[in-house]
């Protein structure tokens, strides 16, 4: 996978630009507080390009390819979202960890893992999204699956 930290300034656009910004500045979804929007970092088409086509390979049919993987953890979603976050919380990734949250090939975020936990329901959609998020330096990927599953999987070394 490619590593987040080769990502420069010139990568990302406004916020005011990214495709989803209303899912986190209007209040019909949610207004998020200005210091975590300020967490949230939108990328340039070319470069959510360039991340989404180094990590198609771990994706299958909308959920994670299980011969890249030692091992595949999923989780139903559910009515309750803080037992979402909760089994989220649990998979032991320090909170300031560094993820990018690829909608699809040319929408593309990087924001911190407490960030995605404390609003994952703003970030996937049920019955539109696939999303695919990992920390290049860490070994795993998180797919949220639009039929409501999350897939927790550990790469092979």
């Amino acid at each position: 996978m490619t590593m987040m930290n080769s990502i420069t300034a010139d990568d990302f656009i406004s916020f005011r630009d990214f495709d989803l910004n209303w899912r986190f500045t209007d209040p019909k979804h949610n207004l998020l507080p200005e210091e975590d929007l300020s967490e949230i970092h939108p990328l340039s088409r070319t470069m959510s390009i360039q991340l989404y086509e180094q990590t198609e390979k771990y994706l299958g049919n909308a959920t994670l390819e299980k011969s890249k993987f030692q091992t595949i953890e999923s989780h139903e979603i559910t009515e309750d979202h803080e037992e979402v976050r909760k089994w989220l919380k649990e998979k032991i990734i320090n909170p300031q960890t560094q993820v990018a949250v690829s909608w699809d090939k040319t929408t593309c975020a990087v924001t911190t893992w407490k960030i995605f936990c404390k609003y994952w329901d703003d970030f996937c959609y049920p019955s539109s999204d696939d999303i695919l998020i990992w920390a290049s330096s860490e070994g795993w990927i998180l797919n949220y699956c639009h039929h409501e599953i999350l897939e927790f999987g550990v790469l092979k070394s």
